[in-house]
């Protein structure tokens, strides 16, 4: 048990994250150390350079003034002040013969020449280590004009035991920044993933039924609020499908039945009746009329439910509506005459090209005008296309029995029918499906309607910019 908890925790992206986060400290941390380290031991060594160059500048001058003796005399006094275990000085002549020396007690085994010189060289500096000594030397090499050499060489020790203590004071340094960049890490971390975690908690909410609880935005970065703001859209979405299944089976539930009932009722009669031929006829044909009528709404439905939930992908090209508008006119003309209505299309010369499906807005076009003409009598009927900035507006307008104030907001509703078109044949699905296809091609259908005086229904489409 505790082996996987553990190998949970080490699978987590806030384990990952504390890591990363944990070596981009470290690896920071041990660059500025060798920047650092680097700096040091360089400015050191340049300075301790300067020092013996100056001191060799100094001796040639003795040695060219006052002579041997005189240099002799000032190495013992030189390394009396700075410590025999801490300098040495010493004069060679080109044969390697030693001339003048300080006090070499403490060099252990000193060996001479200590670096050879090429011929055009004349100053060199060597670091070396001397056999029998703790800490390396640096030498300082002097061609004087007679051909001698000078040379003087100064420990290390100081060098070496600042360096040291600045890498102990470094290691000491790195493990409490190891620590804090492990705490920090693990509190980024955590704070990075909250909102995942607050998404991923609402997540599992949803997969045991709670559906209607809303994510509080936690500003926890922009992208964590997007994320949130997606889920919430997607909670909305997943509470609108409910709703709508939910509305959808009470409105199959009501308006199929009557169909269903009346069949029934229509065979019931035919079975108690004197059974005649003529009468199993009618019945027969009675449940085909109830049956394509059921087959209409079913097909109807499950149409507006593809693409509300946008499962089938609309083949959308460019498309005229121009053309489409001038064609329903013309297809209706014959239907309205009958009805004695006057049918008058209005469309600009110019082609008003939209992106989408032409059959279905042709549809869409079609159910608007067949309403405008069914619920009109004796008036007239104006279908308008025209073009604005960005957009292609449909208008129908009717003079027809009009739409209450209290049935206005439903009337896109499925099987919502008002009170004044209970008497017209219908299902009340022409509408909803109407707006469920303008609305799948970016539009949006609008309608102003009071009782006595008609409507206007007005379909928005964006230009084709394609």
């Amino acid at each position: 048990m505790y082996s996987k908890s553990k190998s949970k925790i080490f699978a987590t992206v806030k384990f990952r994250l504390t890591v990363m986060l944990t070596g981009l400290f470290s690896g920071l941390s041990l660059i500025v150390f060798l920047m650092v380290y680097l700096t040091l031991t360089s400015s050191l060594q340049q300075r301790i350079d300067t020092n013996l160059l100056d001191s060799t500048r100094e001796f040639d001058a003795l040695y060219r003034t006052h002579g041997v003796d005189a240099l002799r005399a000032e190495f013992k006094r030189e390394s009396e002040a700075r410590g025999i275990e801490r300098a040495f000085f010493l004069l060679a002549s080109p044969s390697h013969e030693v001339l003048a020396t300080s006090n070499l007690a403490a060099w252990g085994n000193l060996a001479v020449p200590l670096s050879m010189m090429s011929p055009d060289e004349k100053i060199g500096f060597r670091t070396m280590a001397v056999p029998g000594h703790r800490h390396k030397v640096r030498i300082a090499l002097r061609k004087l004009d007679d051909g001698n050499t000078l040379d003087i060489g100064y420990s290390l020790q100081d060098n070496e035991m600042l360096m040291r203590r600045y890498r102990q004071t470094f290691t000491t340094a790195f493990g409490i920044t190891l620590l804090c960049g492990s705490l920090i890490g693990w509190f980024v971390a955590k704070r990075a993933m909250s909102g995942v975690e607050r998404v991923t908690q609402a997540a599992t909410r949803i997969d045991r039924g709670n559906i209607t609880q809303q994510l509080p935005m936690g500003h926890e970065g922009d992208e964590i609020d997007t994320l949130v703001t997606a889920f919430n859209n997607m909670l909305k979405r997943i509470q609108m499908l409910v709703t709508e299944v939910k509305e959808v089976t009470d409105n199959i539930a009501h308006d199929l039945r009557s169909p269903i009932t009346r069949m029934r009722g229509i065979a019931e009669t035919t079975l108690t009746g004197e059974q005649r031929l003529d009468d199993y006829q009618d019945m027969a044909a009675m449940v085909i009329e109830e049956s394509d009528h059921l087959v209409a709404i079913i097909n109807t439905m499950l149409e507006i439910a593809r693409v509300d939930t946008a499962i089938e992908e609309f083949s959308k090209q460019p498309v005229d509506i121009t053309e489409i508008v001038r064609s329903a006119g013309e297809l209706f003309q014959p239907f309205a005459e009958d009805k004695g209505i006057c049918l008058e299309t209005d469309v600009p010369p110019e082609p008003l090209i939209v992106y989408g499906d032409g059959t279905r807005l042709q549809r869409v076009i079609a159910n608007l005008l067949d309403n405008a003409i069914k619920y009109s009598s004796n008036g007239k009927v104006r279908l308008v296309a025209k073009g604005i900035p960005s957009k292609v507006l449909v208008s129908v307008i009717d003079s027809g029995i009009g739409i209450s104030d209290k049935d206005l907001p439903h009337i896109f509703e499925r099987f919502y029918r008002g009170d004044q078109s209970r008497s017209t044949l219908g299902n009340g699905l022409g509408l909803s499906l109407a707006h469920a296809y303008v609305h799948a091609h970016g539009g949006d259908i609008s309608v102003e309607s009071s009782l006595g005086t008609g409507s206007i229904f007005t379909v928005s489409l964006p230009h084709d910019r394609h």
